[in-house]
């Protein structure tokens, strides 16, 4: 079995990515004072790139726990995440460079697109090391889902600290 020996950690990842999907729902409900045209514009360079990168750790956890999922069965789901993940990320600091207006800070497009898009490269090769059966690439998935729920919370802090309630006096960061 590809997987043995790994259930504890596809399952403490997978449950930390179902909270962590959790607490997007709180940070929503802390968006009620903005204007809702700054909302939807920051909701997908920031947010949805967040809710897409803990859905696919989730994703991923459960793959793996799946009883006899074969290697290039995990593969093709890896495959097609890393892929979705690149697509996305692509959009991501293509949007954020070129937001005008409130400008964003300078960490934004490496924390919530070059990063993310540096891991999904990782997890494509690690998808392809899957698929040709080379040792060690269960570890270089595990890696890329470590990462990814290390940015994610990040970002998540990121985000709660820019939409909490402040003074009108303090700059808008993103």
């Amino acid at each position: 079995m590809m997987f043995e020996g790994w259930g504890n950690f596809y399952l403490l990842a997978g449950s930390a990515a179902a909270v962590l999907i959790g607490l997007i729902f709180v940070v929503v409900t802390l968006m009620q004072d903005r204007p809702r045209s700054s909302v939807l514009n920051s909701s997908k360079l920031y947010m949805g790139p967040v809710v897409l990168h803990v859905s696919f750790v989730l994703a991923l956890s459960a793959a793996a726990m799946v009883p006899g999922i074969s290697p290039r069965g995990f593969a093709a789901i890896t495959g097609a995440i890393a892929l979705w993940g690149l697509t996305r990320d692509g959009m991501v600091i293509a949007g954020i460079s070129a937001r005008t207006g409130d400008k964003p800070h300078w960490t934004d497009v490496w924390f919530y697109g070059i990063a993310p898009t540096a891991l999904y490269v990782l997890l494509a090769l690690a998808s392809h090391a899957i698929w040709v059966g080379q040792p060690g690439a269960p570890q270089g998935v595990a890696a890329v889902i470590t990462c990814l729920l290390l940015i994610t919370v990040r970002n998540e802090w990121d985000l709660v600290t820019w939409l909490a309630p402040r003074p009108d006096s303090l700059p808008d960061s993103h």
